[in-house]
């Protein structure tokens, strides 16, 4: 009996113009939203490759110990094209000596979220609520309208023409009545949503410079069924309120006020109360601790005596970074190498305590997101939106993953590279070319070639690009990237359990209603 209710409105639907209508603007959307994102993330993939490219190039010419700086490159997602999350979450982590990454930056770099963007909302991707229009984008809105649309007057039309006491006091079954009725339009939801992921999976399968493991498959599935389940819950809210409407207008007109109110009036009002309590004294605090950090060190590091001996050529000297030094004597390197065991560690320490206070605010602003997190969850399109951002890892939090990663991995790079700053290397090769040191017999060589051949000569010689990289091969590698498909699913839990719950209460409230719908 059920799959006769169900085949009989399934077939109702897919010949009103309803339908027709919201299929094609379903299709259309997703289709060309589904071909911008595509192009979009092939040209991301083209930037990621040559960008990892550019930084080992980098990597491997590096001179000295102490210039060593990982910048390790982010991949971008393929399932962005479902939702593009915080578009501009940055897409590497630098790790070195001197920076132990967080989530911000103080500095507001290129490599970790600044904090240059935190006092106005558009600035910071944590402090930003909405994004780009995607695939998720477009199922939260426009399919669910059309699910309202679809299924408004499904039980009060009913009651309109006089027919709905007839089918509740039928041999039919109220239950299998609402089942049949559900399952119909959610029959003819799926229809445009298996389109729109049809388009796109032939985008993917279609382009060449693209192809995908069984991973992006699996979570490409686990976003469809997602989909699935917040149509759902449209579809059960729209039923369970047509059950109650005396006219089929009404229904309208309440079931889009609802639909205005979840995906419009709830994201906006709790971003408007979430950011009156936004943490602007954490951030005030942490940049005077790291203002007082700084002090505390400059004053400590100005206060070691140094006296150099000699001169020096082609120097690159940074309080807060590494240090370079080519033109020098071997007393000089092993005057300065005595002086670096009092200060590297102190540059070091300052990295620590420059990341603690950093953290600090890090952590007050991730308390401050699951706040807002939890005003905005009454709203079911927000829901369904975290939960294909989690998959898709385009959400905060498998940006901090990446980070997190990262910081352990600089763990694993100081322990290589700490024993390394009690050697010359770390800051000089003057040891392995006598010809750049500034002793007497090569001033007077130089001397010579100026007089020959002209100011430039003796830039050759004292030339940093003659001197041969150091052999890095027993350095740690970054296993750093995007998080696997599991624990991109387990960020997606909880947010999938409460889309499941809704849609649940929903049906059930619904089946509620139609046992003790009164047939006077």
């Amino acid at each position: 009996m059920i799959l006769h209710i169900v085949r009989k409105e399934l077939l109702v639907n897919l010949l009103s113009m309803r339908f027709l209508a919201g299929f094609i603007v379903s299709a259309l959307m997703m289709g060309i939203v589904g071909y911008v994102l595509v192009e979009d993330y092939a040209a991301r993939v083209q930037k990621y490759l040559a960008d990892v490219q550019e930084h080992r190039e980098a990597l491997a010419q590096t001179k000295v110990y102490s210039t060593i700086a990982v910048v390790v490159d982010i991949p971008p997602s393929p399932l962005s094209v479902f939702s593009r999350g915080s578009q501009d979450l940055p897409t590497s982590v630098l790790v070195s000596p001197y920076h132990t990454p967080s989530l911000i930056d103080e500095g507001g770099g290129t490599a970790t979220i600044g904090l240059s963007g935190t006092s106005s909302q558009p600035g910071n991707p944590l402090l930003r609520m909405f994004s780009s229009i995607d695939l998720g984008f477009v199922i939260s809105t426009i399919l669910s309208l059309f699910a309202v649309l679809l299924v408004f007057d499904s039980f009060s039309g009913e009651r309109e023409q006089g027919t709905l006491k007839m089918l509740l006091s039928s041999s039919t079954g109220r239950v299998h009545l609402f089942a049949g009725k559900f399952l119909g339009a959610l029959l003819t939801l799926a229809i445009p949503l298996t389109v729109g992921f049809l388009e796109v999976m032939l985008l993917w399968a279609l382009h060449p410079a693209l192809s995908f493991g069984g991973s992006v498959w699996v979570s490409t599935g686990l976003i469809y069924l997602s989909s699935l389940m917040f149509l759902s819950g449209f579809l059960s809210l729209a039923l369970l309120l047509s059950l109650y409407a005396r006219e089929s207008s009404s229904c309208l007109m309440y079931l889009l006020l609802g639909w205005v109110t979840v995906a419009v009036v709830i994201p906006a009002g709790a971003e408007f109360i979430a950011d009156s309590v936004r943490p602007r004294g954490d951030r005030e605090n942490m940049l005077s601790e790291s203002a007082n950090a700084r002090r505390e060190f400059l004053k400590v590091y100005e206060s070691i005596e140094y006296r150099q001996i000699g001169s020096w050529n082609n120097v690159s000297l940074d309080p807060f970074a590494g240090e370079s030094f080519l033109g020098i004597t071997q007393e000089e390197a092993l005057n300065r190498l005595a002086y670096n065991r009092k200060v590297v560690p102190m540059k070091f320490r300052y990295a620590e305590e420059r990341y603690r206070a950093v953290e600090s605010y890090a952590q007050s602003l991730r308390r401050w997101g699951r706040t807002r997190d939890n005003l905005m969850r009454p709203s079911l399109c927000v829901v369904y939106n975290n939960v294909v951002k989690a998959i898709a890892g385009t959400d905060i939090d498998s940006f901090d993953d990446a980070v997190q990663r990262a910081r352990l991995y600089r763990g694993a790079m100081m322990a290589y590279l700490e024993p390394k700053s009690a050697t010359p290397e770390w800051f000089t090769r003057v040891f392995e070319y006598p010809d750049v040191q500034p002793t007497e017999s090569n001033q007077r060589y130089w001397q010579s070639l100026i007089e020959k051949q002209g100011e430039r000569a003796v830039e050759k010689i004292l030339s940093w690009d003659r001197v041969t990289a150091l052999d890095l091969a027993s350095m740690p590698s970054p296993a750093v990237g995007a998080p696997e498909s599991a624990e991109r699913a387990a960020h997606a839990l909880p947010d999938g359990v409460i889309l499941f719950a809704s849609c649940l209460l929903f049906i059930a409230l619904s089946i509620i209603r139609v046992l003790h719908y009164p047939l006077n």
